[in-house]
């Protein structure tokens, strides 16, 4: 489990162009916090709980309820965010074996 939300954080990093370290540190800057939502949301679509995501990127679970309704909201209320989001799921599948 945490391997593949790794390669998936490994993905947003590249895509995203944050340093994977940066990403995955405690920072608060919209940079690292948009693209950490959207692994919550892909993480919590594809399945994993919620108390796992939180446990890989060192969160409270009520904060990865937060990112994924963040993401939700954002998808929901502009084209643009859902195409970028499907940009970056097309992105992801290079990564994936």
């Amino acid at each position: 489990m945490t391997n593949r939300l790794n390669t998936l954080a490994k993905a947003a990093a590249e895509f995203y162009e944050v340093p994977f370290e940066k990403l995955r540190s405690p920072c608060r800057e919209a940079v690292c916090t948009k693209p950490r939502h959207t692994c919550q949301w892909i993480a919590d679509d594809a399945g994993y709980k919620k108390s796992d995501i939180a446990r890989y990127w060192k969160l409270d679970r009520t904060a990865v309820y937060y990112g994924v309704k963040i993401v939700s909201e954002r998808i929901r209320s502009s084209t643009y965010e859902a195409a970028e989001l499907r940009r970056f799921l097309t992105h992801i599948k290079k990564y994936l074996p």
